[in-house]
């Protein structure tokens, strides 16, 4: 599961949730960093939960699957548009 850091939250919140997890949850997660954007992923349902209950103030969870289908969408539009 993927979550977006809030604006103005910075790498130390993100140390902050990390050590959390190594702490409390199995520690397998990652940072990605996507236009000025921070993410946090976590493949593990318990860390997930953790994020959610604990992180709810600082993270939103980010529906992937969604996203996906908005750039699907957006790249067949342009291919509609290039055609005419």
């Amino acid at each position: 599961m993927k979550f977006l850091l809030h604006q103005g939250l910075g790498y130390s919140t993100v140390h902050q949730i990390g050590d959390y997890l190594r702490s409390h949850g199995t520690g397998h997660h990652w940072i990605e960093r996507y236009r000025g954007s921070i993410f946090v992923i976590v493949s593990d349902q318990a860390d997930e939960m953790i994020l959610r209950n604990e992180f709810s103030g600082l993270l939103d969870a980010v529906n992937e699957r969604r996203r996906t289908d908005e750039r699907k969408s957006h790249r067949r539009e342009h291919k509609t548009e290039a055609r005419l």
